[in-house]
C-alpha cells in the first residue's frame, strides 16, 4: 500500500490561528479581526439571484439627484452578474456579532470587505471587522457562554486572551454560512490591537 496522498485520503484542515494569545483586552482600546476564506462558486445563478433578492429588499435612500449621464454600473446590475460583488454584497462581516453587541461588550466602528477572483469560480474573500472594546468582563461573559462548561482548557484561554475570547463568542467564519450556492476553506482569522492614531 503507497504512502502517498489521494483525493480520498486528504488531510483534515488544519484550524486557523486565534492570533495574538497574550493580549486580555483593555476598555477603550480598538482591535481588529482580519479573516481570509477560499471561496467557490458551485451554483452561479443560485448566488447571484441570493444577492439580487437580497439587494431588493435592502431600504433604500435619496441621496441626491442621479445624474442620468453618469456610466458607473447600476449596483442591482452588476451584483446579478458578477459573482464577486455577489459575494460581497450577501456577506454581512458582522454576522454571529450580534451577542457581544448586545451585551455592550463592544462597538463596530469599522467594517472591510475585498473579494478577488483567483481562478474562474474560485474566490479570495477577506473581511475586516475593527471594534472598540467597551465592558471587557461582558465580553467574556459572552465567549464563556458560547463554550462548554467541561472545556477548562478553552475558558482558561477565554480568560487570558481577547483573541480567544472573540473567536469563541463570535466564530469568525459565520458570516459565510449563509450564502448559499458555494462551498468555502479556512484560510486565517487574525486579532489585533490597532494603537491609537
Amino acid at each position: 500500500m503507497s504512502d502517498d496522498l489521494t483525493l480520498f485520503d486528504l488531510p483534515a484542515p488544519e484550524p486557523p490561528p486565534a492570533a495574538s494569545r497574550s493580549d486580555r483586552g483593555r476598555a477603550g482600546y480598538r482591535y481588529a479581526r482580519s479573516v481570509a476564506a477560499e471561496v467557490t462558486v458551485q451554483r452561479i445563478p443560485v448566488l447571484l439571484d441570493a444577492a439580487v433578492q437580497a439587494f431588493d429588499a435592502s431600504p433604500t435612500f435619496e441621496i441626491g439627484e442621479v445624474d442620468v449621464d453618469d456610466e458607473a454600473p447600476d449596483s442591482r446590475e452588476q451584483i446579478g452578474r458578477d459573482p464577486a460583488a455577489a459575494l460581497g454584497w450577501l456577506l454581512d462581516p458582522t454576522d454571529g456579532m450580534w451577542p457581544l453587541l448586545e451585551a455592550g461588550s463592544a462597538t463596530v466602528l469599522e467594517v472591510d470587505i475585498d473579494t478577488s477572483e483567483v481562478l474562474p469560480g474560485r474566490y479570495r474573500v477577506r473581511w475586516t471587522v475593527v471594534i472598540q472594546l467597551r465592558d471587557v468582563a461582558a465580553f467574556r461573559r459572552v465567549a464563556l457562554g458560547a463554550c462548554s462548561a467541561e472545556d477548562t482548557a478553552a475558558r482558561a484561554e477565554i480568560a487570558e486572551s481577547l483573541a480567544a475570547a472573540w473567536q469563541r463568542a463570535a466564530p469568525p467564519f459565520a458570516p459565510l454560512h449563509r450564502i448559499p450556492g458555494i462551498t468555502w476553506s479556512p484560510v486565517e482569522a487574525i486579532v489585533a490591537h490597532v494603537p491609537a492614531r
